[in-house]
């Protein structure tokens, strides 16, 4: 296809369509302009593995599903490519830099894929490279053309700077989704109640579990987007504890010593009017992520909830073994970190109150914690998920 008779597109039309591409019917917008502003018969962006040679066409102007299958049969023969060493990022050449056209025409690729359209001149340019794979764009000029020359050279390799950091963008949100949704199916999978939330508290992803729990005598309540507790002091603890954690990530310091990316988990109990045993909230960081706009990184984190009660499976307590508890210590830490009081201890557990005291003074001088609260946030943090 002969390039159009129109003037070329403006550069700046051009670069603006690029950055703006989000999907097929634009990229191939792309390449079509692309075609208009340097003269060319067709444009393609492709991605290639240099061991095997497999190629894939991903975008291309004119679209053709015959030069496409053409285009991937013969990858393997493409001539062009016998010098994959000098295929670096950002680098441009012609066709006539790798290989003479007598040359070129007496190759099995050119009689297949070249010759049926026409195509004889090239000008090559790498967008990326990643080990053996290699995202390359490439514009094509038939036999009638004129060879493309620096001033093509110098201008398409502008416009493959553009290309490239546009591709990198779109590359870099799709890691991002695609992590964002290994995030949220490891949320769905907890057994525990589990929200990701803002430092402000609002609720950003939130499983199964999360949803059923709130409203239901937890001591949680959703207050509209955002995860609030029923009682005002565990509000302002829950509030303070979120804004202290997020300020980890985001500073890049340290916090009492450890580094920011060792926070160790920390453990709120919110409790409701009339209720019995409270809800111990488990909170850890998730690491930074852009909250829209042009806004700073904010930070994200994980909340756990767990409804008290059920006692903690003591037998296989990792906090225990850690801290070689014995079996009746094992049994009175885990059912401190299930929320019970020290009259709740002594009525499950058929002893005196004096000897849950005493228990409980044997285990923290093991863990050297000295208080029930304390002895709690360690067992979390060796418990995490419990």
């Amino acid at each position: 296809m002969a390039a159009h008779d129109a003037d070329p597109p403006e550069t700046g039309e051009l670069l603006y369509r690029i950055h703006a591409a989000r999907d097929d019917a634009a990229w191939h917008g792309v390449m079509t302009q692309l075609c208009e502003r340097l003269g060319a018969a067709a444009a393609l962006l492709a991605r290639r593995h240099l061991a095997s040679g497999r190629s894939e066409l991903l975008h291309g102007a004119p679209a053709d599903d015959g030069f496409a299958r053409s285009f991937a049969d013969y990858a393997p023969r493409n001539p062009w490519f016998l010098f994959a060493d000098a295929c670096q990022p950002l680098q441009v050449s012609t066709g006539e830099d790798v290989l003479g056209s007598r040359e070129l025409c007496r190759t099995d690729y050119y009689q297949a894929v070249l010759q049926p359209y026409g195509y004889l001149h090239r000008l090559f340019g790498v967008v990326a490279r990643d080990g053996e794979h290699l995202c390359y764009l490439e514009l094509y000029r038939e036999e009638g053309q004129r060879r493309f020359g620096a001033r093509e050279k110098a201008e398409f390799r502008g416009v493959l700077a553009h290309v490239a950091l546009a591709l990198d963008n779109r590359w870099q949100r799709r890691r991002a989704d695609d992590v964002g949704a290994a995030l949220m199916r490891i949320v769905d999978s907890h057994a525990a109640a589990t929200f990701l939330v803002e430092p402000d508290g609002r609720i950003v992803y939130a499983n199964r579990n999360a949803h059923g729990l709130c409203g239901q005598g937890s001591g949680l309540y959703r207050d509209g987007e955002h995860l609030a507790a029923v009682m005002p002091a565990d509000q302002r603890a829950l509030r303070e504890m979120l804004a202290a954690m997020a300020r980890l990530p985001a500073e890049g310091g340290t916090a009492g010593g450890r580094q920011a990316g060792s926070a160790p988990t920390q453990v709120l109990s919110v409790s409701a009017p009339g209720g019995t045993l409270p809800t111990t909230l488990n909170l850890q960081p998730a690491g930074a992520w852009l909250h829209g706009g042009p806004g700073r990184p904010r930070a994200l984190l994980v909340v756990s909830a767990r409804r008290q009660g059920a006692e903690h499976a003591h037998q296989d307590c990792q906090f225990a073994r850690h801290f070689k508890l014995s079996e009746a210590q094992a049994r009175v830490s885990a059912l401190v970190f299930a929320g019970h009081s020290i009259a709740s201890l002594a009525q499950a557990l058929h002893v005196s109150e004096n000897t849950v005291r005493s228990h409980l003074k044997q285990i923290f001088q093991k863990t050297d914690t000295h208080g029930q609260m304390e002895l709690v946030r360690l067992h979390a943090q060796h418990c995490p998920h419990a």
